[in-house]
């Protein structure tokens, strides 16, 4: 899914007010990316950037939003298998969470499910246990939560498209909505803020099929009442906004159409604004010569 941008960010997004001297807790480093590759040109750019993420070696994970194949590709295993094989070749545990091109807009949503299940359920386990617990929902495990370094991180089976079966997308989305206020309810006193990741943007107009689980992310938020990054793909744009409520930011990430669809995200709790987006830096040959992705 696309839509027109409402913002767009330049070429280096920094939240300019934080600074990350001082923080009560470590800063945190990981990195983020949707949307791709949905062809060969991309296949080659995840390739490199993993490599620039492995070059960075102070990420604590890396997180893949969704979308691992173009729309208009047919939902066969070859792409499933190229996309795990891809993000394998990362050294820090990774995640991935589902997307509506590889699950609920193929014309076989079940059998593309169980592919997704075949090659990305509990994707987390291809590395050794990293430094913090993660937790899977029993009724979704796709579905994860772990804390690290003061800061809540929840990933959910989030995606737009086409609403295959009305009633599991109801039920999913109350499901999500669950597990976020569970999560942010048990863990409200110990962590200083939360993230939270998505594949779907909030439609551009109305109905929007996941105002339910929006409906839930804002209470949630409010409960919280401490810093909240909602982070997902979806709309190929980079587009970053205050959503819903006042500690609640929507940062949208790009495509892999565009040069800048690979961010590195900072961390800092105990900060008013703790999320800073950066570009990483680009690939070295050689120990000093930048390569462009």
């Amino acid at each position: 899914m696309q839509r027109p941008p409402a913002r767009f960010l330049n070429n280096l997004i920094i939240l300019a007010c934080l600074a990350l001297s001082g923080c009560k807790a470590p800063p945190t480093i990981f990195y983020a990316f949707a949307d791709l590759p949905y062809s060969p040109a991309e296949v080659e750019k995840l390739r490199l950037g993993a490599q620039v993420i492995n070059q960075d070696g102070n990420h604590a994970f890396s997180v893949h939003l969704g979308d691992i194949k173009a729309g208009k590709a047919p939902c066969e295993r070859l792409y499933y298998e190229q996309a795990s094989s891809l993000l394998k070749s990362l050294d820090k545990t990774t995640f991935i969470i589902p997307g509506d091109n590889e699950w609920n807009d193929c014309v076989a949503p079940d059998s593309a499910w169980a592919l997704w299940e075949e090659y990305f359920m509990g994707f987390e386990d291809n590395w050794a246990a990293p430094p913090f617990r993660i937790d899977h929902q029993p009724a979704h495990k796709e579905n994860f939560a772990f804390v690290y370094r003061k800061c809540l991180y929840i990933g959910l089976n989030l995606v737009g498209g086409r609403v295959h079966d009305a009633a599991e997308w109801k039920k999913r989305l109350a499901d999500n909505g669950q597990w976020l206020a569970q999560q942010f309810a048990a863990y409200r006193k110990k962590v200083k803020c939360a993230v939270v990741f998505g594949h779907a943007q909030p439609a551009a107009g109305s109905p929007d099929p996941n105002q339910a689980f929006f409906d839930a992310l804002q209470a949630a938020a409010l409960n919280l009442d401490k810093p909240v990054l909602f982070l997902h793909g979806d709309g190929h744009v980079l587009e970053q906004e205050r959503f819903l409520v006042d500690n609640l930011l929507r940062f949208e990430l790009n495509g892999g159409k565009e040069t800048d669809w690979l961010m590195k995200v900072v961390v800092a709790p105990g900060r008013k604004q703790p999320f800073v987006f950066q570009l990483p830096e680009p690939l070295k040959v050689n120990g000093n010569k930048p390569t462009d992705q």
